[in-house]
Protein backbone atom coordinates (compact mmCIF):
# COMPACT_ATOMS: atom_id res chain seq x y z
CA UNK A 1 0.00 0.00 0.00
CA UNK A 2 2.16 2.86 -1.34
CA UNK A 3 0.65 6.30 -0.39
CA UNK A 4 0.85 9.65 -2.24
CA UNK A 5 0.00 12.60 -0.88
CA UNK A 6 -3.68 13.91 -0.95
CA UNK A 7 -3.32 16.26 -3.99
CA UNK A 8 -0.46 15.31 -5.91
CA UNK A 9 0.81 12.43 -7.86
CA UNK A 10 4.17 13.40 -7.09
CA UNK A 11 6.09 10.84 -4.31
CA UNK A 12 5.92 12.52 -0.58
CA UNK A 13 9.19 13.79 0.72
CA UNK A 14 10.37 11.16 2.96
CA UNK A 15 9.45 12.33 6.60
CA UNK A 16 6.92 11.70 9.44
CA UNK A 17 3.70 9.71 8.46
CA UNK A 18 2.08 11.83 11.69
CA UNK A 19 3.03 14.45 13.09
CA UNK A 20 1.31 15.66 16.24
CA UNK A 21 2.41 18.66 18.40
CA UNK A 22 0.51 20.80 21.46
CA UNK A 23 -2.47 18.62 21.76
CA UNK A 24 -4.96 18.97 24.00
CA UNK A 25 -8.76 17.45 24.57
CA UNK A 26 -11.34 18.43 27.49
CA UNK A 27 -14.54 16.87 28.85
CA UNK A 28 -15.76 20.12 30.29
CA UNK A 29 -13.94 20.40 32.76
CA UNK A 30 -11.23 17.72 32.82
CA UNK A 31 -8.22 17.98 30.41
CA UNK A 32 -7.78 14.58 29.45
CA UNK A 33 -4.83 15.21 27.40
CA UNK A 34 -2.52 18.35 28.07
CA UNK A 35 0.21 19.44 25.44
CA UNK A 36 0.95 15.68 24.13
CA UNK A 37 3.60 15.49 21.25
CA UNK A 38 4.14 12.38 19.09
CA UNK A 39 5.63 11.62 16.18
CA UNK A 40 5.30 8.29 13.74
CA UNK A 41 8.07 7.47 11.41
CA UNK A 42 7.25 5.86 8.05
CA UNK A 43 7.38 2.04 8.06
CA UNK A 44 7.08 2.17 12.14
CA UNK A 45 5.50 1.20 15.00
CA UNK A 46 4.80 3.59 17.94
CA UNK A 47 3.86 2.77 21.10
CA UNK A 48 1.46 4.92 23.62
CA UNK A 49 2.07 3.57 27.19
CA UNK A 50 0.66 4.27 30.19
CA UNK A 51 -1.78 3.23 33.47
CA UNK A 52 -5.53 3.07 32.41
CA UNK A 53 -7.31 6.35 32.18
CA UNK A 54 -3.81 8.27 31.28
CA UNK A 55 -5.47 9.69 28.40
CA UNK A 56 -3.88 6.99 25.88
CA UNK A 57 -7.26 6.90 23.66
CA UNK A 58 -8.54 10.09 23.86
CA UNK A 59 -5.37 11.37 22.30
CA UNK A 60 -6.36 8.65 19.47
CA UNK A 61 -9.68 9.69 19.14
CA UNK A 62 -8.74 13.40 19.27
CA UNK A 63 -6.06 12.72 16.18
CA UNK A 64 -9.07 11.47 13.96
CA UNK A 65 -11.32 13.86 15.03
CA UNK A 66 -13.83 12.10 16.68
CA UNK A 67 -13.16 14.07 20.11
CA UNK A 68 -12.95 18.38 20.05
CA UNK A 69 -8.87 19.05 20.07
CA UNK A 70 -6.78 21.94 20.12
CA UNK A 71 -3.13 21.52 18.61
CA UNK A 72 -0.23 23.34 17.73
CA UNK A 73 0.20 20.99 14.59
CA UNK A 74 -1.28 18.14 13.71
CA UNK A 75 -0.67 16.83 9.92
CA UNK A 76 0.24 13.76 7.87
CA UNK A 77 2.74 13.44 5.45
CA UNK A 78 3.22 17.22 5.85
CA UNK A 79 -0.70 18.13 5.13
CA UNK A 80 -2.29 20.15 8.10
CA UNK A 81 -5.22 17.99 9.29
CA UNK A 82 -6.44 20.26 11.89
CA UNK A 83 -9.41 21.40 10.16
CA UNK A 84 -10.09 17.93 8.27
CA UNK A 85 -13.47 16.39 9.61
CA UNK A 86 -13.16 12.13 10.79
CA UNK A 87 -14.48 11.24 7.07
CA UNK A 88 -11.43 12.99 5.14
CA UNK A 89 -8.79 11.98 7.24
CA UNK A 90 -9.47 8.28 6.74
CA UNK A 91 -10.58 8.73 3.10
CA UNK A 92 -8.12 10.97 1.74
CA UNK A 93 -4.94 10.60 4.30
CA UNK A 94 -5.77 6.90 5.73
CA UNK A 95 -5.86 8.01 9.17
CA UNK A 96 -7.46 4.84 10.30
CA UNK A 97 -8.77 4.25 13.89
CA UNK A 98 -8.95 0.69 15.70
CA UNK A 99 -11.36 1.83 18.65
CA UNK A 100 -11.12 -0.12 21.61
CA UNK A 101 -13.59 -2.68 22.43
CA UNK A 102 -13.36 -3.67 18.68
CA UNK A 103 -15.87 -1.38 16.92
CA UNK A 104 -17.59 -4.59 15.03
CA UNK A 105 -21.31 -3.97 13.98
CA UNK A 106 -22.35 -6.89 15.74
CA UNK A 107 -25.68 -7.90 13.22
CA UNK A 108 -23.37 -7.83 10.36
CA UNK A 109 -21.69 -10.63 8.96
CA UNK A 110 -17.91 -10.72 8.21
CA UNK A 111 -18.22 -10.46 4.59
CA UNK A 112 -20.77 -7.06 5.13
CA UNK A 113 -18.06 -5.77 7.91
CA UNK A 114 -14.95 -6.83 5.56
CA UNK A 115 -17.13 -5.00 2.70
CA UNK A 116 -17.34 -1.50 4.29
CA UNK A 117 -13.55 -1.44 4.81
CA UNK A 118 -13.07 -2.41 0.99
CA UNK A 119 -15.41 0.67 -0.14
CA UNK A 120 -13.12 3.44 1.33
CA UNK A 121 -10.06 1.37 -0.13
CA UNK A 122 -10.96 1.52 -3.73
CA UNK A 123 -11.93 4.87 -3.15
CA UNK A 124 -8.54 5.35 -1.58
CA UNK A 125 -6.86 3.38 -4.87
CA UNK A 126 -9.04 4.95 -7.50
CA UNK A 127 -8.42 8.36 -6.04
CA UNK A 128 -4.33 7.83 -6.15
CA UNK A 129 -3.97 7.95 -2.82
CA UNK A 130 -2.41 4.63 -2.70
CA UNK A 131 -1.25 2.53 -5.75
CA UNK A 132 -3.10 -0.55 -4.26
CA UNK A 133 -5.02 -1.57 -1.58
CA UNK A 134 -5.25 -4.81 0.17
CA UNK A 135 -8.19 -7.01 -1.30
CA UNK A 136 -9.83 -10.08 0.85
CA UNK A 137 -7.62 -12.79 0.10
CA UNK A 138 -4.64 -11.21 1.25
CA UNK A 139 -6.52 -10.42 4.49
CA UNK A 140 -7.49 -13.80 4.86
CA UNK A 141 -4.05 -14.66 4.74
CA UNK A 142 -3.30 -13.01 7.40
CA UNK A 143 -6.31 -13.73 9.44
CA UNK A 144 -7.34 -17.28 8.10
CA UNK A 145 -10.22 -17.99 11.16
CA UNK A 146 -12.28 -15.20 9.14
CA UNK A 147 -12.22 -17.25 5.78
CA UNK A 148 -14.03 -19.83 7.28
CA UNK A 149 -16.67 -17.17 9.55
CA UNK A 150 -17.13 -15.34 6.55
CA UNK A 151 -21.18 -15.50 6.55
CA UNK A 152 -21.26 -15.21 10.73
CA UNK A 153 -22.48 -12.27 11.95
CA UNK A 154 -20.51 -10.36 14.30
CA UNK A 155 -22.29 -11.10 17.24
CA UNK A 156 -21.32 -15.08 16.92
CA UNK A 157 -17.33 -14.66 16.46
CA UNK A 158 -15.80 -14.61 19.29
CA UNK A 159 -13.31 -11.50 21.06
CA UNK A 160 -10.45 -12.67 19.35
CA UNK A 161 -12.26 -13.11 15.83
CA UNK A 162 -13.89 -9.79 16.84
CA UNK A 163 -10.35 -7.62 17.02
CA UNK A 164 -9.53 -9.87 13.87
CA UNK A 165 -12.58 -8.43 12.06
CA UNK A 166 -11.70 -4.84 13.12
CA UNK A 167 -8.08 -5.07 12.11
CA UNK A 168 -8.94 -6.56 8.99
CA UNK A 169 -11.62 -4.04 8.07
CA UNK A 170 -8.95 -1.46 9.19
CA UNK A 171 -6.53 -3.01 6.66
CA UNK A 172 -8.83 -2.79 3.87
CA UNK A 173 -9.25 0.83 4.24
CA UNK A 174 -5.95 1.14 2.90
CA UNK A 175 -4.14 3.27 6.00
CA UNK A 176 -1.19 5.58 5.42
CA UNK A 177 -1.34 5.07 9.30
CA UNK A 178 -3.31 2.43 11.96
CA UNK A 179 -4.25 4.07 15.16
CA UNK A 180 -4.70 0.87 17.19
CA UNK A 181 -6.54 1.21 20.63
CA UNK A 182 -6.37 -1.20 23.76
CA UNK A 183 -6.23 -4.22 21.42
CA UNK A 184 -5.38 -6.77 23.99
CA UNK A 185 -8.39 -6.06 26.28
CA UNK A 186 -10.47 -8.46 27.30
CA UNK A 187 -8.54 -11.24 25.59
CA UNK A 188 -6.87 -14.88 26.89
CA UNK A 189 -3.06 -14.12 26.80
CA UNK A 190 -2.33 -16.93 23.84
CA UNK A 191 -5.34 -14.78 21.37
CA UNK A 192 -3.28 -11.43 22.58
CA UNK A 193 -0.20 -12.88 21.33
CA UNK A 194 -1.74 -13.86 17.75
CA UNK A 195 -3.15 -10.34 17.81
CA UNK A 196 0.41 -8.32 17.98
CA UNK A 197 2.31 -10.84 15.72
CA UNK A 198 -0.22 -10.22 12.92
CA UNK A 199 0.32 -6.06 13.46
CA UNK A 200 3.89 -6.87 13.51
CA UNK A 201 3.56 -9.03 9.97
CA UNK A 202 1.62 -5.70 9.09
CA UNK A 203 3.88 -3.08 9.26
CA UNK A 204 6.98 -4.98 8.22
CA UNK A 205 5.35 -6.89 5.01
CA UNK A 206 3.05 -3.80 3.89
CA UNK A 207 4.71 -0.70 5.52
CA UNK A 208 1.71 0.59 7.33
CA UNK A 209 3.01 2.39 10.31
CA UNK A 210 1.25 1.44 13.51
CA UNK A 211 0.51 3.97 16.58
CA UNK A 212 -0.54 1.74 19.19
CA UNK A 213 -2.56 2.09 22.33
CA UNK A 214 -1.61 -0.57 24.91
CA UNK A 215 -1.89 -0.69 28.96
CA UNK A 216 0.42 -3.86 28.88
CA UNK A 217 3.88 -1.89 28.29
CA UNK A 218 5.77 -4.90 28.29
CA UNK A 219 3.70 -6.59 25.04
CA UNK A 220 3.57 -3.48 23.42
CA UNK A 221 7.40 -2.52 24.29
CA UNK A 222 8.22 -6.15 22.44
CA UNK A 223 6.67 -4.92 18.94
CA UNK A 224 7.05 -0.98 19.19
CA UNK A 225 10.30 0.62 17.28
CA UNK A 226 9.55 3.92 19.07
CA UNK A 227 7.28 4.70 22.52
CA UNK A 228 5.69 7.69 24.51
CA UNK A 229 5.04 7.14 28.56
CA UNK A 230 1.62 8.91 29.19
CA UNK A 231 0.89 9.94 32.50
CA UNK A 232 -2.45 12.12 33.65
CA UNK A 233 -2.92 13.38 30.16
CA UNK A 234 1.02 14.04 29.74
CA UNK A 235 3.84 12.70 27.91
CA UNK A 236 6.50 12.85 30.36
CA UNK A 237 9.19 10.45 29.10
CA UNK A 238 9.60 9.20 25.19
CA UNK A 239 12.79 6.76 23.74
CA UNK A 240 13.25 4.00 21.66
CA UNK A 241 11.55 0.78 22.94
CA UNK A 242 14.60 -0.28 24.40
CA UNK A 243 15.66 2.55 26.09
CA UNK A 244 11.89 3.10 27.81
CA UNK A 245 11.81 -0.33 29.55
CA UNK A 246 14.44 0.76 31.69
CA UNK A 247 12.77 4.43 31.96
CA UNK A 248 11.81 5.28 36.11
CA UNK A 249 8.91 6.80 34.13
CA UNK A 250 7.54 4.18 32.79
CA UNK A 251 7.11 2.16 36.12
CA UNK A 252 5.71 5.53 37.85
CA UNK A 253 2.94 5.56 35.28
CA UNK A 254 1.49 2.12 36.71
CA UNK A 255 2.30 2.67 40.14
CA UNK A 256 0.95 6.08 40.73
CA UNK A 257 4.40 7.26 41.93
CA UNK A 258 4.87 10.91 41.00
CA UNK A 259 7.46 11.04 38.23
CA UNK A 260 10.01 12.86 37.83
CA UNK A 261 10.49 15.09 35.06
CA UNK A 262 11.42 13.86 31.78
CA UNK A 263 14.46 14.27 30.62
CA UNK A 264 15.41 13.93 26.87
CA UNK A 265 16.56 10.08 26.52
CA UNK A 266 20.34 10.65 25.06
CA UNK A 267 21.22 8.20 22.16
CA UNK A 268 24.63 6.72 21.48
CA UNK A 269 26.08 10.22 20.20
CA UNK A 270 24.73 12.08 23.58
CA UNK A 271 22.33 13.93 21.82
CA UNK A 272 19.03 14.38 22.47
CA UNK A 273 16.55 11.64 20.42
CA UNK A 274 13.88 14.11 18.82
Amino acid sequence: MEAKTPDSEEPSVAGPVLRAQGVDVAYGPIRAVQEASVTVEEGSVTALVGANGAGKSSLLKALVGLVPMRAKELSVRGADVRRLGTLARVRDLGLVLVPEGRGVFTGMTVDEGLEMGRRIGRYREKSGHVEAALDLEAVFELFPNLRDRRRLLGQQLSGGEQQMLAVAKALLMAPSILLVDEPSVGLAPKIVRGIFETLDAVMHQYKVSILLVEQDSKLALEVADYAYVIEHGRVVAEGTAEQVKELPQLRAAYLGVAAAVAAPVPTNNGMAQR
